[in-house]
């Protein structure tokens, strides 16, 4: 027992050298993560002040305080550049839209919540929902299909809960597509309102909207 002991301990050990180089390895990847993110962050803030024609990369690495290089070094051109914020931000909306679903087991109140749930990111995350819903929904559509993916399930969460509503006999039977781009509409609609410039249409007056919307939504789908 005594010399598996020792065998495992010289096995396991790491020598300071490897524990300086393991440790230097993670702050360089922290720094990585660090700047990829504001680079997304000063991206989807530029794209949404100069439009698609005017942003550039130098742009986005002025902004930051690093070199046009920099940027090309993570990202090929603007529009890689555009579809990875795209891609971050339906990744985190396809989360947020799952725990809405899961919160609740009644059929009628899992749309509901996932109506709220789309607001309130709409509204918290107004860079990214431009760009997601406003400026270029054409990402949705795009090719590189490896990173398709939070796109596409984040429209299924919906479309899933709409066919158990239906199943359950809470909804009026229909088209299962069509009856969740009613529901997609309304809710889009809403934020756009409430991220329209003006402020006429406050945080209060959403979360109203919603309210008296979803009711009204219920209602015209019970069977």
């Amino acid at each position: 027992m005594a010399s598996t002991r020792v065998k495992t301990r010289k096995t396991g050990g790491t020598t300071q050298a490897e524990r300086l180089q393991a440790s230097s390895l993670q702050r360089r990847e922290q720094h990585r993560e660090s700047l990829r993110g504001a680079i997304l962050a000063a991206a989807g803030e530029l794209f949404l002040e100069q439009g698609y024609e005017a942003f550039s990369m130098r742009q986005v690495a002025e902004r930051i305080g690093y070199s046009a290089t920099t940027i090309y070094r993570y990202y090929e051109d603007k529009d890689e550049l555009l579809f990875a914020i795209v891609h971050e931000g339906f990744t985190e909306f396809q989360r947020t839209l799952v725990a809405a679903a899961e919160s609740t087991a009644d059929p009628i109140e899992r749309i509901e919540a996932l109506g709220a749930a789309y607001v309130q990111f709409g509204m918290q995350n107004p860079v990214h929902y431009r760009l997601m819903f406003m400026q270029r929904f054409d990402f949705v559509f795009d090719q590189r299909k490896e990173r398709q993916q939070p796109m596409v399930e984040s429209f299924n969460v919906l479309q899933k809960a709409v066919t158990c509503a239906m199943e359950a006999g809470a909804m009026q039977r229909g088209d299962v597509e069509h009856h969740s781009q009613v529901i997609w509409a309304l809710v889009h609609g809403i934020t756009a309102l409430g991220l329209a410039n003006g402020g006429r249409f406050t945080a209060d007056d959403v979360d109203r909207t919603l309210e008296i919307a979803m009711k009204m939504m219920v209602r015209g789908l019970r069977p």
